[in-house]
């Protein structure tokens, strides 16, 4: 058993964050148990041996920020650890101080040049040279250009060696076969980039088993459920589908499935550049996919022999189950052995819940045919997982399919998984709005108004058997349902349940009320909007208020139009009078024809004189037909 203990699984698990990748431990150490979460992680307990030799691990490249986030060794010897591995520029590193590059070390003749002035110790057919290296050129061969090695002997003489496979070179200085030694030690250590080796120690040599805990992504544990609709009631077994991506074997390991919403958090830690350490992301399972609804019964003339006994197979592997503020925990109390890369699924859950289906239509859903649904309840003092359910008839088949959300503890969900085809249900909606009370105050209109909406629910039966339809009607915010008889409050809508003989019809209505004020300015208010409220106020004095000011709003359009027609005709006057004076002018005689132009410009002033006066006396009788408005309206 590794030196976790039991009480602090959980805060590990909620302290540390997801990681992903594969861990292959070192001979000396074991998993000795998973549990794997609906966020999608993988915790690993696992024990090892430590002392003077480390604890070697290889992690993937990619995943190496995690591991540093998360890896927890539990050390009974309580001495410090530490973790040591090669950092993200460690090969670009190992070259920065030395006279060649990367890839000079893959290509002898590119090492000599940049070793120029090295001594060298060169050999052919066991004959040996030795001395300073004077760098690589090419010359003709014969078959084609090739390398020459140029060496400066002890004795200063020059020679040149054909770099074929019969020569055989070697750095005479230890320093410089040391320097080659180093770069090729990085080249091996770069040689796999997709993984970093990690080397785990403490500062105590003593041999001590410690314990290991990390976590790593892992695809979500996904649960399906089966249900049998038996005489005693339904029979809920949850099957877990779990894969070992851990990149390990598991040999007889101990196997939790956790249930729960935690937040996951990727952090950079393993790179030279970048400030942001973290990168949060939606830590929720993802929702379930629609699933395809099936009628009652489908295949139950096929399986009714097979599925005679179902009621019977309920058996599940035992669990040891806890809750806690975020997750639940469901512990196989059986070892798991599963191999890396396979995939299993067992049953780890299996409860009897009362019989709670139903018949269900959900008002303004427009579905014609009402859905074949379980109501469920979670028994337990723990979350049950979110899952896909397949629903069978005892001795008949399978019902259908339906989705589970996450249940806490004493939750209820309705499920469907099938549409009653044999029941019928149309919608008829109508709409009305009753004034309930007018009043006047400071010149506006206060009208208190009813909307009324009436929902019939017409159902036409089944025409073989009784049925017993159950009614949701939703629930809508500051509306009120005139009569709630026989209905159960719920949080999301009215329950009715309509019993419906076979081959018959019935019906339920349902009336909704919303109160609504409605503020209607007086002194401008139009003749029509007047007329339209006069209609269908419910008090006499309101009424005989509003027929005033219809009489007075007429007697203001009047005048207003009066007005009008005189200024159009003053401006007509005013045109004319002086089109003849200009022609006056222009004539300059005293012709008869002018002396009448002159008479006529005279009386046009007249007119216009008169006109302005019938005019100004239009607009006093608009002032004051206003004035008595006010006064009515309390303006």
């Amino acid at each position: 058993m590794s030196y976790l203990p039991r009480r602090l699984r959980r805060r590990v698990a909620l302290a540390l964050s997801g990681l992903v990748f594969a861990l292959p431990l070192s001979a000396e150490t074991a998993i000795q148990g998973v549990t794997l979460s609906t966020a999608g992680l993988a915790m690993i307990e696992a024990s090892g041996m430590m002392g003077e030799a480390p604890i070697r691990l290889s992690v993937a490249r990619d995943e190496i920020d995690d591991f540093l986030k998360s890896l927890w060794v539990l050390d009974p010897a309580g001495a410090v650890p530490y973790v040591t591995l090669t950092g993200p520029g460690s090969f670009e590193d190992s070259f920065a101080h030395l006279p060649f590059g990367p890839q000079d070390v893959t290509d002898p003749a590119r090492l000599m040049s940049t070793m120029i002035g090295a001594p060298l110790r060169v050999q052919r057919r066991g004959e040996v040279w030795e001395g300073l290296n004077m760098g690589v050129n090419q010359r003709p061969c014969e078959f084609g250009p090739c390398n020459v090695l140029n060496l400066q002997g002890e004795d200063g003489a020059l020679q040149s060696f054909v770099m074929d496979d019969a020569l055989s070179v070697q750095f005479a200085d230890a320093a410089d076969q040391a320097t080659l030694t180093s770069a090729l030690r990085a080249w091996r250590g770069s040689a796999n980039p997709r993984r970093v080796e990690v080397s785990l120690g403490s500062d105590a040599e003593e041999a001590r088993e410690v314990g290991l805990v990390y976590l790593q992504n892992a695809p979500l544990w996904r649960t399906a459920w089966r249900a049998v609709d038996t005489a005693e009631g339904i029979r809920l077994i949850g099957w877990a589908v779990v894969e070992n991506t851990t990149g390990i074997d598991w040999q007889d390991i101990e196997l939790t499935l956790a249930t729960g919403a935690v937040r996951a958090i990727e952090a950079r830690l393993y790179e030279r550049r970048y400030a942001q350490r973290e990168q949060a992301g939606d830590a929720m399972p993802p929702a379930p996919a629609p699933v395809r609804a099936m009628a009652m019964g489908a295949i139950a003339a096929e399986t009714y022999e097979r599925s005679e006994s179902m009621a019977d197979s309920t058996a599940s592997v035992q669990v040891v189950a806890d809750d806690g503020e975020s997750f639940s925990r469901f512990t196989l109390s059986t070892p798991v052995t599963l191999a890396a890369g396979q995939m299993m699924s067992v049953p780890f859950l299996s409860e009897m819940m009362p019989d709670a289906r139903l018949t269900l239509h959900r008002g303004r859903s427009g579905q014609s045919h009402p859905a074949i649904a379980l109501a469920l309840e979670n028994p337990l003092p723990l979350r049950l997982p979110a899952g896909v359910l397949t629903l069978y008839e005892d001795g008949r088949g399978h019902a259908g399919d339906a989705v589970i959300p996450e249940l806490a503890p004493g939750a209820t969900e309705i499920i469907e998984f099938a549409r009653d085809t044999a029941v019928e249900i149309r919608e008829e909606a109508a709409n009305s709005e009753t004034v309930r009370e007018m009043r006047l105050s400071n010149g506006l209109l206060y009208v208190t108004e009813d909307l009324e909406r009436r929902l019939t629910y017409r159902i036409e039966g089944a025409p073989d058997a009784d049925r017993e339809i159950t009614i949701d009607h939703p629930r809508y915010a500051d509306w009120t349902v005139s009569s709630t008889q026989g209905a159960e409050e719920r949080a999301d809508a009215w329950r009715w349940v309509v019993s419906v003989p076979a081959g018959e019809r019935a019906s339920l209505t349902v009336t909704e009320r919303q109160p609504r004020l409605r503020r209607v300015g007086l002194m401008d208010i139009d003749l029509n909007t007047l007329a339209f409220w006069e209609s269908r106020s419910v008090d006499p004095q309101i009424r005989a208020l509003l027929a005033e000011l219809a009489e007075l709003r007429g007697q203001i359009s009047e005048a207003e139009t009066e007005r009008r027609r005189l200024a159009e005709e003053i401006q007509s006057a005013e045109r004319e009078q002086s089109r003849l004076v200009n022609l006056i002018v222009q004539l300059g005689d005293d012709s008869q024809a002018n002396r009448g132009r002159r008479a006529r410009v005279d009386a046009i002033d007249a007119e216009i004189a008169q006109a302005q006066e019938e005019r100004e006396a239009a607009a006093a009788r608009v002032t004051a037909l206003r004035a008595r408005i006010a006064e009515l309206i309390g303006a």
